[in-house]
């Protein structure tokens, strides 16, 4: 047997000294083939019944262009995992350079002859843990706009704003500016009358009733340009820009678990099919 090999396979998937030897005798040492059978048969433990909702987002840019990504996995441990972190700046580095746009043909890109799908399935053995590529999407500029980024806690939330112009530090200000006050929209006059009746639905159901004023406060809160801004409260982040002459073009906000977070835990061996179970929420 080739101790090298050995070594190797168990560097790359965290298996155990006795379960790479055998994986390396059934292949007669045939190192991608072993590889596969340690992927494939890795043991699951029961947490991986959970939905996977943790992990982390990143952003990376390059030039003109951005990519912001979540990969999502079962449990917190994961974000400090060195396998998973290095599985995170592996993606953002290759996937940056690429030109996929989605999700589907971010799975099928090949990284050092091996496709971003099998590269995840790999350190999902590893981790013991199902992980999966949840969201991915790419932004470009013109030459003479800015980008602004902030990614906080290591990725539970990462943020990218667009500038009229390559104004860094303002760019950079408004994107923590977007992870900390969450906005939705960018102003109220930019928002359509049909996303405007659901805004007053959704107020009057969260609140019991509808007042005017109390709604266009709300709304307010809800647009960036609107929103006091974080360094200087007494201004509002449109006041800011206009003041420096500059309008922003667009942001984005990816947080850890968005849009699964109520979702519940269940043993997937029992069926759901309407009787009692025990069920547990992700948070």
């Amino acid at each position: 047997m080739d101790t090298k090999l050995l070594k190797r396979l168990r560097e790359e998937t965290g298996a155990g000294m006795l379960e790479c030897k055998k994986a390396l005798e059934q292949t007669n040492d045939h190192y991608e083939e072993a590889l596969k059978i340690l992927t494939e048969t890795v043991h699951k433990t029961e947490g991986n019944a959970r939905v996977a909702s943790k992990g982390l987002t990143n952003i990376v840019i390059q030039g003109d262009e951005a990519i912001l990504y979540e990969v999502n996995a079962e449990t917190d441990f994961v974000a400090k995992n060195e396998h998973f972190q290095k599985l995170m700046k592996e993606l953002g580095i290759n996937l940056v350079a690429s030109k996929v746009n989605n999700v589907k043909d971010a799975l099928k890109f090949v990284i050092d002859g091996v496709t971003v799908e099998e590269k995840i399935q790999r350190t999902s053995a590893i981790i013991k843990e199902n992980a999966y590529l949840r969201r991915f999407y790419r932004v470009k500029k013109t030459m003479h706009q800015g980008f602004g980024s902030y990614v906080h806690l290591g990725g539970k939330i990462s943020t990218l704003v667009i500038l009229c112009d390559d104004q860094k530090d303002i760019a950079n200000s408004l994107a923590m500016q977007v992870a900390a006050n969450s906005p939705i929209y960018i102003h109220p006059e930019l928002i359509d009358q049909d996303t405007i009746n659901y805004e007053k639905f959704m107020y009057e159901k969260t609140n019991g009733s509808f007042d005017e004023q109390k709604f266009k406060n709300h709304l307010n809160d809800l647009c960036l340009l609107t929103q006091p801004y974080i360094k200087n409260p007494s201004i509002t982040v449109g006041e800011l820009l206009k003041e420096k002459e500059m309008d922003v073009i667009d942001f984005f906000r990816f947080e850890l678990g968005q849009g699964i977070e109520n979702k519940l835990n269940c043993r997937l061996d029992v069926p759901c099919d309407g009787s009692d179970i025990t069920v547990m929420p992700i948070y």
